[in-house]
């Protein structure tokens, strides 16, 4: 089984929480919701790479509020077990553009996340943080 490291930020603005669906070509979900998230490169920290994150596929800025424990989320289907650091962010702005990574945002209330199919962990990211 691979394992990979990742963080994802839960980005917050105005009591809601940024969701992006990725790319019909992304080599792990297709279509499925996330929040920001990507690879930890090699000597770079956690902190350091969830803001580098939201940057490259938001544009925004945003500052770290908490994190929370790492968590494992295993897809045996495709043979890899996700190492996970979530982070609670704050952005400076609603304004997102986009990358290439993601077709879509949407600001929602915390609740409506169920609304949306995402990717492993992504309910479990909101409850981390009470975010209901």
């Amino acid at each position: 089984m691979e394992t990979h490291f990742v963080v994802t930020g839960v980005v917050k603005y105005k009591g809601k929480v940024l969701i992006l669906k990725k790319a019909p070509d992304d080599r792990n979900y297709p279509n499925r919701w996330s929040f920001c998230s990507g690879f930890v490169k090699e000597f770079e920290a956690a902190e350091n790479s969830v803001l580098r994150e939201i940057k490259e596929e938001t544009s925004l800025n945003a500052k770290i509020i908490k994190t929370a424990e790492p968590i494992i989320a295993i897809d045996k289907e495709k043979g890899k077990r996700w190492i996970v650091v979530p982070f609670l962010c704050e952005a400076n702005s609603n304004k997102v553009i986009l990358d290439h990574e993601n077709v879509e945002f949407k600001w929602i209330e915390p609740k409506e996340a169920a609304n949306h199919k995402g990717v492993p962990a992504f309910l479990k990211d909101l409850k981390l943080f009470n975010l209901k």
